[in-house]
């Protein structure tokens, strides 16, 4: 830079001490918190891979996908029917984030990249259907009914941190546009009256907040001492709560040290038009709460299986979703909002039953836009296509 006005650039020398000394308080804040806020504000506005989200997206099981013998070609095809600019590949076994051209088979990545479809990878935060060590699986107050698969514990910080590993390895090799965790949150609603199958109960559990959290010198609670006194089930849900929360925080934190370009999605869920503290009991899911304290950069709300499961569910059941998407944007108006539907489980399982045609999870992804949700996604291509329910 040339000066021709020397009054000027002695005025500059003057005063670059504290610019630069500023600067330096922006770049190297006090705390952790502060530097989070930092890194968010430096990055969320720049993010190209926010804008290559926007819009329609589907997900996709890539091993399902790939027993149908469809072509990278013709999956670009069919996404490009529907309008679609982003595909989450969901993986639900114990991969570690390792290179592995049998899950990322490379010609349908670079199909995908070289027709400007962002890939997402979500994984489940909860379970998959694969054996971790035994001592990080959740109990439940009655065994699960499918042995194969697996829980495991926000509880357990082994489980946690080996989670943590794995998002940094991901980013070592793969460029995704972002990742999210489904369903992360405690099984099931409103389980104790029907099922049993309620969690985290498990010894691990117990003693961590009897000990921990309550800070009492004695042996574990007993699920029942908890949910009988009135005092301790508030705190349970709150120590639920707080486990489920700093899940999501420590996720956004690896993913950001990994890749600070990558986005970030938290996941919640919404059963019908039940309150947020309903939710909150029974998940240990206090959405507001991630989105004000964690910050993701989405918010996917998952649509639960009490509305799923419905054979007669309308396309535009998501208005009941209404009140937890503004309270989510009220928590955090700069967290961009998204909705997930299932389009093919329900058929799938049980042949010719709700089924669901173009036409509706069209008109939902329609409404989804005109309901402000910056984007939505569906469950799932691969299955919707077996079943012959993919548009033409």
């Amino acid at each position: 830079m040339i000066y021709r006005n020397k009054i000027a650039y002695a005025l500059l020398l003057l005063i670059l001490p504290f610019i630069c000394c500023s600067n330096k308080d922006d770049i190297a804040p006090s705390d952790d918190k502060k530097h989070d806020d930092y890194k968010d504000t430096v990055y969320l506005e720049n993010r190209e891979n926010l804008q290559r989200v926007k819009g329609n997206s589907i997900q996709i099981d890539p091993l399902v996908l790939y027993s149908l013998e469809i072509t990278p070609q013709e999956l670009v095809s069919d996404l490009k029917k529907a309008n679609i600019t982003s595909v989450h590949y969901i993986v639900v076994n114990k991969w570690d984030g390792s290179k592995d051209d049998q899950i990322f088979k490379p010609e349908f990545l670079e199909a995908l990249e070289e027709n400007n479809i962002a890939i997402w990878l979500m994984l489940p935060g909860n379970c998959m259907y694969d054996q971790l060590p035994e001592e990080w699986e959740m109990e439940f107050v009655k065994p699960y009914a499918e042995a194969s698969l697996r829980f495991y514990s926000f509880h357990n910080n082994e489980y946690v941190t080996w989670q943590e590993e794995r998002v940094r390895r991901v980013f070592e090799n793969y460029d995704f546009a972002g990742i999210g965790f489904a369903e992360s949150y405690f099984p099931e609603w409103r389980t104790l009256y029907t099922n049993g199958h309620y969690g985290d109960v498990s010894l691990t559990a117990r003693r961590k907040f009897t000990r921990e959290y309550l800070d009492l010198d004695r042996s574990a609670l007993s699920f029942d001492a908890i949910r009988n006194n009135t005092e301790w089930y508030y705190k349970w849900q709150d120590f639920r709560v707080e486990a489920i929360t700093d899940f999501n925080r420590r996720m956004k934190n690896a993913v950001r040290d990994a890749n600070p370009k990558a986005l970030f999605a938290s996941w919640g869920i919404a059963v019908g038009s039940e309150p947020l503290a309903e939710i909150r009991e029974w998940y240990g899911l206090d959405m507001v709460e991630i989105a004000r304290e964690v910050k993701p950069d989405l918010f996917f709300i998952q649509t639960s299986y009490q509305d799923w499961g419905n054979p007669a569910l309308p396309y535009d059941y998501i208005k009941n979703y209404e009140h937890v998407r503004k309270a989510i944007q009220e928590a955090n108006p700069n967290v961009k909002l998204a909705v997930q539907a299932d389009i093919a489980s329900l058929s799938f399982h049980n042949s010719g039953v709700g089924v669901r045609v173009p036409d509706w999870w069209l008109e939902f992804m329609e409404l989804s836009t005109r309901l402000g949700y910056y984007t939505s996604t569906s469950y799932e291509y691969a299955f919707s296509k077996k079943q012959g329910l993919w548009i033409e």
